[in-house]
């Protein structure tokens, strides 16, 4: 009778050797797959979004059709890229909020809000393209009014952090209003409009400090009923 074998079990020596070149597939992969969305908002920068390719962002990317195809199923779907980079950095930003929103000025809140504008020279290569592609993309339009829901929750945690007595309700209303006229002016700049910055950020900074001066002292109004 013949002699039957079992497959030896990889060594511990084989095994070491497979996880690096897993690794090293998997940080290739996503090498490439950050070249193609870097290459994207460069030519979005240079031709718009309705005007850029696919082959012309592979190009640049120094990959091929192809290889575009293996990481997105279409140039729509970078925008969720773009839109992820841009919520990313503004986290930050909502986070610095808090301590201002607990003892606030009309100095501070304008101080923030200049912060806050001063950011759309950084965000604007990934906001530009997105709002670019909502006109004209039913699902990217329904991924920026959900962006813009997130905005409003951060900025509501953000007052919430500064201001623990308010209930999530108001908190969410109040970043509403608020975000209203910052979005705004935001729409305008990346459409290259001109607009007064000292006028609106004077204007801004005493409306805010209506709203949030309102609710830090609400606490306080509390204590003494």
């Amino acid at each position: 009778m013949a002699n039957s074998t079992t497959p030896e079990a990889p060594t511990e020596a084989a095994e070491s050797r497979v996880r690096p070149r897993g690794r090293m597939r998997a940080a290739q992969r996503e090498f490439t797959r950050t070249r193609l969305i870097d290459a994207a908002i460069e030519i979005f920068a240079e031709r718009g979004y309705a005007k850029a390719t696919v082959d012309e962002i592979a190009d640049r990317a120094g990959a091929t059709r192809a290889t575009f195809y293996l990481h997105f199923k279409s140039k729509s779907e970078l925008i969720n890229e773009l839109i992820d980079r841009g919520k990313d950095h503004f986290h930050e930003v909502y986070a610095d909020l808090s301590p201002i929103a607990h003892s606030p000025t009309t100095a501070s809140i304008r101080g923030w809000l200049a912060l806050a504008m001063r950011e759309w020279n950084t965000i604007a290569p990934y906001s530009r393209p997105v709002q670019e592609a909502a006109s004209i993309e039913p699902e990217i339009l329904a991924l920026r009014v959900a962006q813009q829901s997130t905005e409003v929750a951060e900025l509501a945690d953000a007052l919430r952090n500064g201001t623990p007595t308010l209930s999530a309700r108001d908190a969410e209303v109040y970043a509403s209003v608020l975000l209203a006229p910052l979005r705004y002016y935001f729409e305008l700049f990346l459409r290259g409009q001109q607009f007064d910055e000292r006028r609106v950020l004077d204007v801004m900074a005493t409306t805010w400090m209506a709203v949030i001066g309102k609710v830090a002292e609400e606490p306080k109004r509390r204590r003494k009923a």
